[in-house]
């Protein structure tokens, strides 16, 4: 029985939709499916590499983050793989991908699935560009097969903006390996590279310093509290200079640790007491799925997504977006419960074991490719 040829494109070398591919490629059954992958090296060469080691073929893709005249030649770049490979199907991740691979899938005939990982027209831009990628998604929606959420709320984004028929929605929550959550380094280990003392408490936010996950909501909440707790941002981003100068005017620059990318996000967040996501919009963060496999409480924004993963569960809590005084509030009452804290790191791993199984998730996407497939 031949392989289904599938391709998966993508912009993105780092962040949520870079982990949700780089998973399709670890898990899909390379007995059954051939995958090759047209991805973008412009923010991190090294996804490449790593989407290489898992067995799948890699193709270039170059194409920027914003939007770029260079994109037209990206197009028609994406035209001429389909016509030359001739996959069963495309599944693209996040806008511009989306976008330009439904058009490029619909020209050849191809069927194409999109997992937009949020959308753009939720996110905080002039109006105007609001209106205009969610004028670009409802068109693009004319040619896509099946558009994957993340999670439920995501989907009624989907049907309130009339992007894609109800019938087309597929809900694919986002999902973890289990055997791949654990700290390789001890509490102390950490602490000590970045010099927190033992038992100071650790806010830990992994994620990109950048608009969308609004780093400096939790360093104004932090500053709020005592003043021996420490912070710890673990990524890199166009914000991260702005973070910075924002810790010395609050006086915290001593309390407050910005190492960049990091390639052992595990450890640093079961180094933490708290994990904190401040974003103002998420599709379904990996970092909080993350957290809960690594039984830490977690104090998120009450944002699609962390409202699909924490809401009612009793694995966190939930704040107003951009409000430091509710975010103090919730650290300094967890800070003061270590009972609380540790049931509720219970709960987050028990929900993760439960929900989130990455082998459930990778047999309903395959059953998903087999039934579109042309």
């Amino acid at each position: 029985m031949s392989r289904l040829p599938i391709l998966l494109v993508t912009r993105p070398g780092i962040g949520g939709a870079a982990k949700h591919v780089q998973m399709i490629c670890d898990l899909i059954d390379k007995s059954a499916f051939d995958v090759s992958v047209a991805a973008s090296p412009l923010e991190d060469p090294r996804f490449l590499i790593q989407l290489a080691q898992s067995g799948v073929r890699v193709i270039e893709f170059p194409l920027k983050r914003e939007p770029h005249p260079a994109d037209v030649l990206a197009l028609f770049g994406l035209v001429k793989l389909l016509r030359r490979r001739r996959p069963a199907l495309v599944h693209a991740h996040t806008s511009k991908p989306g976008l330009l691979a439904r058009l490029a899938g619909t020209a050849w005939g191809i069927p194409t699935l999109y997992t937009p990982h949020g959308f753009y027209f939720h996110y905080d831009l002039p109006a105007w560009k609001r209106r205009l990628y969610r004028e670009l998604e409802r068109v693009a929606g004319m040619w896509t097969t099946r558009m994957i959420c993340v999670t439920e709320e995501e989907a009624r984004q989907a049907d309130e903006a009339h992007l894609v028929p109800p019938s087309k929605v597929f809900v694919l929550p986002n999902a973890l390996r289990l055997d791949q959550c654990e700290a390789k380094r001890t509490r102390a280990e950490v602490r000590a590279e970045f010099g927190i003392p033992l038992h100071a408490p650790l806010f830990v936010m992994v994620g990109r310093l950048a608009s969308p996950k609004d780093p400096f909501t939790l360093l104004r909440a932090v500053d709020r509290l005592a003043d021996d707790v420490h912070v710890l941002f673990a990524g890199d981003g166009p914000q991260k200079a702005e973070v910075a100068g924002l810790a010395r005017e609050l006086g915290m620059e001593k309390r407050v640790h910005l190492p960049g990318h990091r390639d052992d996000p595990m450890d640093l967040t079961a180094a933490g007491d708290i994990a904190v996501l401040s974003s103002k919009w998420e599709g379904l963060p990996f970092a909080l799925l993350e957290a809960m496999a690594l039984s830490r409480p977690l104090v998120a924004t009450d944002v699609s997504g962390c409202r699909d993963a924490l809401g009612g569960t009793g694995a966190g809590v939930l704040v107003p977006v951009s409000d430091p005084d509710a975010m103090a509030k919730a650290l300094g009452m967890l800070w003061a419960d270590p009972n609380g804290r540790a049931k509720m790191g219970e709960t987050g791993r028990r929900l993760v074991e439960e929900k989130y199984s990455a082998g459930l998730w990778i047999k309903r996407l395959e059953a998903l490719y087999r039934s579109v497939a042309r």
